[in-house]
C-alpha cells in the first residue's frame, strides 16, 4: 500500500486543513469550492474505491475536473506527510486485496471465519475488503438490522445487507426477533413506525418483558417550554428514586442542547453531553497530540507546522516560509530540511539557533518513545512548556490542565491493556474515536446527545425531543424517499434505545436562525400506531394549554398582501417562490421554496417577507 508503518491518520480537523490547503495549492476560491463539499466528495470517491488517477481521466463535467484536481493535490499533501485519512484506512485496503490475490489466499488461510458486525452500516470499501477476505473458502457470518442502518451520510450502503443472501446464496439467514431490552409498548410503536418504509427485510419485535407505561407524547409552545417541562419531569423522575444515568435525551441536531442546558443548569441537574470527538478537540489536547504525532512521524507536517511555535518560542511566519522554501526546492520534508538548518543560508542565526533547539527537543523525545505512552506525555507536557503556558491562564489554564490529566489517564489505561504498547498504536487508536465512546456510564449525569450517537446505548428513560418536519426528519431529507426512508430508521432506534419509559415531543414554534418559525407535527409521530393524529393533537396531546398565538411585540403587525408564485426575499433563506398558503385565522402559514431547493412553511405575519 506503500505506506510507512509509523504513518499518521489523520482527524477531521487535520482533513479540514489538509482540503483547505489544496484547495489553496490549487488556486481556487474557498468561496467557490468549498473545502468541506470537496472532502464530501472525496469521501464518496474513496469509498468507491477510486484513486486521483482513475478519476481524473473518468472526468468529464467542469466540477468533474476541478474536483480531480482538488483530489490529487490533497491525496500529495496526505502522501508527502506519511498520513492517511479514514477512508485511506479502508481504501488502501481493499486496494491491496484487489491487486495481490495472493494475499487474498494467505490470509483465507489464516483467518478460516469472517464475523462482522453491524453489517448494514459498511460502505463499499468495507464490502470489498470482506469480498475478497473470504474469496477462497465463504466462511462468512454477519449480524446486522437493516431498521438500524443510519449512517448513509458516511458512505453506508443498506444494499449490502439487503443484498446479503444473493452474494453468498448458501447461507442460513437466522431472525432474531426476541427483543429483552424494551417493553412492548416501545416495541409495538416502533415496529408501526418501520412498517412504512420499503427497503427492509420483514420482521417482527417480540417482547419478552412485562407491558410497561404508554408511550407520553406532548406539544409545548416552543423549546424554551419544552426545556423546563422536560426538567421539572427529570426532577420528578429523580424525586422517586431514579438515578440521573438511566435518562437520557436524544435530539436530531447538536445545536438543540443549548436550551436544554440552561434548563438543566438552572433547576441543577447533573448532565454530560455525549459527543466523542469533542475531548480530543480541545486546544491543549490537540497540541499535545501533536507533540506526539510529530515524534512517531516527523512527515506529518500538519502536526509540526502546530507545534513548531506551541508554545511561543520565537519562531515566526517568515522563519517557517522559509524553511519550506527549503523544503520544496530540495524536494524533501519540512522536518528534514529543520534538521539541516544550519544549511539554510537565508535564516540569521537567531532564527537557525531557536530551530536547532526544538528539533533538539523532539530528538529526546523520539529517545523515549518505545517506552510507557503514558510517561512521554508527561515528559512531553512538562518538557516543552505547555503546562508552564498552560498554569500561568489561571482558572481556565487549571481546567485545560486537568483535561492533559486525563490525556495522560487514557494512555496509562491504554499502556495496561495494549500487549506491547505503542505510541503510533496509541495515535491511530484515538484517531477512531467515536461519540459512543464518549458515555460514561458510571457517572450519574443525565446523558444528552444526538440520535445518531445514541446508536449502541440503551436508557432505563429516554426523552426525544423536537420530533417535528424539517427536523426529524430532516428538511434536507424532505423531497429523497430513501433519505426520508434513513430518518425513519433514525427514530425507529431512538426508540428502541428506551428500556421502560418513553416520552416525546415537538414544539408549535422553534427559533431557527432568530427566527420564530412555525412547527408542523413530524410524519412519524402519526405512524406509531398509538392514536396520533390531527384531531388528537389539539386535546390529547396538550393543545389546549397553548395559546394560539404568542405575544412578539418586537414584530410589526402589518402584514403586506402576498399572491402565489410571487418572487419574495427572506432574510435569513434568501430569494424563494410562495408555493402555497395555509390558513389559520391570524396565524396565517405561506410555504415558500426557497433557491437552496428548501420549502419553508412560515408565519406570515412573522416572516417578514419582501417582495422582489
Amino acid at each position: 500500500a506503500s505506506v510507512k508503518p509509523n504513518f499518521s491518520v489523520y482527524d477531521s480537523s487535520d482533513q479540514s486543513r489538509c482540503i483547505k490547503q489544496a484547495v489553496k495549492d490549487c488556486q481556487l476560491d474557498a468561496s467557490q469550492f468549498s473545502p468541506a463539499r470537496m472532502l464530501d466528495a472525496i469521501s464518496t470517491l474513496k469509498n468507491k474505491l477510486l484513486d486521483p488517477k482513475t478519476f481524473r481521466e473518468q472526468s468529464g463535467d467542469f466540477f468533474s475536473k476541478i474536483l480531480a484536481k482538488i483530489y490529487e493535490k490533497y491525496q500529495k499533501n496526505l502522501t508527502d506527510s506519511n498520513s492517511l485519512d479514514f477512508d485511506d484506512l479502508l481504501m488502501k485496503t481493499a486496494v491491496l486485496l484487489r491487486d495481490n490475490p495472493d494475499i487474498c489466499i494467505e490470509l483465507g488461510r489464516r483467518f478460516r471465519f469472517l464475523m462482522i458486525d453491524e453489517y448494514q452500516d459498511t460502505n463499499h470499501a468495507q464490502y470489498s475488503i470482506a469480498r475478497y477476505l473470504v474469496s477462497s473458502h465463504n466462511n462468512i457470518r454477519v449480524t446486522g438490522d437493516p431498521d438500524q442502518s443510519i449512517y448513509r451520510w458516511r458512505g453506508a450502503d443498506i444494499r449490502n445487507i439487503m443484498a446479503f443472501e444473493k452474494d453468498w446464496p448458501n447461507a442460513t439467514v437466522v431472525k432474531l426477533e426476541e427483543n429483552f431490552r424494551s417493553t412492548p409498548n416501545i416495541l409495538a410503536a416502533a415496529d408501526n413506525l418501520i412498517l412504512s418504509n420499503k427497503n427492509r427485510k420483514p420482521k417482527r419485535l417480540i417482547a419478552t418483558r412485562a407491558a410497561g407505561t404508554d408511550i407520553a407524547i406532548s406539544a409545548f409552545e416552543d423549546e424554551r417550554e419544552e426545556a423546563q417541562a422536560l426538567a421539572r419531569q427529570v426532577g420528578e423522575l429523580t424525586s422517586k428514586g431514579v438515578l440521573c444515568r438511566d435518562i437520557s435525551v436524544f435530539y436530531r441536531v447538536n445545536s438543540m442542547s443549548r436550551v436544554l442546558e440552561e434548563a438543566l443548569i438552572n433547576n441543577r441537574i447533573p448532565y454530560q453531553i455525549v459527543r466523542g470527538i469533542e475531548f480530543y478537540g480541545r486546544k491543549e489536547i490537540k497540541d499535545v497530540l501533536a507533540y506526539l504525532k510529530t515524534i512517531a512521524n516527523p512527515e506529518d507536517e500538519i502536526a509540526l507546522l502546530r507545534i513548531i511555535n506551541t508554545p511561543a518560542r520565537g519562531i515566526g511566519k517568515a522563519t517557517i516560509d522559509r524553511v519550506k522554501d527549503y523544503a520544496v526546492t530540495n524536494n524533501i520534508s519540512l522536518y528534514q530540511a529543520m534538521e539541516r538548518i544550519d544549511r539554510i543560508e537565508t535564516l540569521g542565526k537567531g532564527p537557525n539557533a531557536k530551530i536547532a533547539v526544538f528539533v533538539k527537543m523532539l530528538e529526546e523525545f523520539k529517545k523515549g518513545s518505545l517506552g510507557k505512552v503514558s510517561a512521554l506525555i508527561e515528559k512531553v507536557f512538562t518538557d516543552t512548556g505547555l503546562e508552564a503556558d498552560l498554569m500561568a491562564q489561571g482558572t481556565q489554564g487549571t481546567d485545560a490542565t486537568d483535561n492533559v490529566n486525563e490525556l495522560i489517564n487514557s494512555a496509562a489505561q491504554y499502556d495496561e491493556k495494549a500487549e506491547e504498547p505503542s505510541l503510533v498504536e496509541y495515535i491511530q487508536q484515538i484517531a477512531l474515536f467515536s461519540d459512543a465512546d464518549a458515555y460514561d456510564a458510571s457517572s450519574d449525569r443525565i446523558a444528552l446527545m444526538t440520535l445518531h450517537a445514541a446508536k449502541g446505548l440503551e436508557f432505563d428513560n429516554v426523552f426525544i425531543i423536537g420530533v417535528e418536519e424539517g427536523l426529524l426528519p430532516h428538511e434536507r431529507s424532505s423531497e429523497n424517499e430513501e433519505e426520508t426512508e434513513e430518518e425513519r430508521r433514525l427514530f425507529f432506534v431512538g426508540i428502541t434505545r428506551a428500556k421502560t419509559f418513553l416520552h416525546v415531543s415537538f414544539c408549535k414554534y422553534r427559533t431557527i436562525r432568530g427566527q420564530m418559525l412555525r412547527c408542523v407535527p413530524s410524519q412519524f409521530l402519526y405512524e406509531l400506531g398509538i392514536g396520533f393524529s390531527a384531531q388528537t393533537e389539539r386535546s390529547r396531546y396538550s393543545y389546549d394549554d397553548i395559546d394560539e398565538q404568542p405575544e412578539h411585540e418586537e414584530f410589526d403587525e402589518y402584514t403586506p398582501p402576498f399572491s402565489k408564485n410571487e418572487l419574495v426575499k427572506h432574510k435569513v433563506f434568501g430569494l424563494g417562490r410562495i408555493v402555497d398558503f395555509v390558513d389559520m385565522g391570524e396565524a396565517r402559514q405561506v410555504a415558500v421554496k426557497f433557491n437552496t431547493g428548501q420549502t419553508k412553511t412560515l408565519m406570515l405575519k412573522y416572516a417578514n417577507l419582501t417582495k422582489v
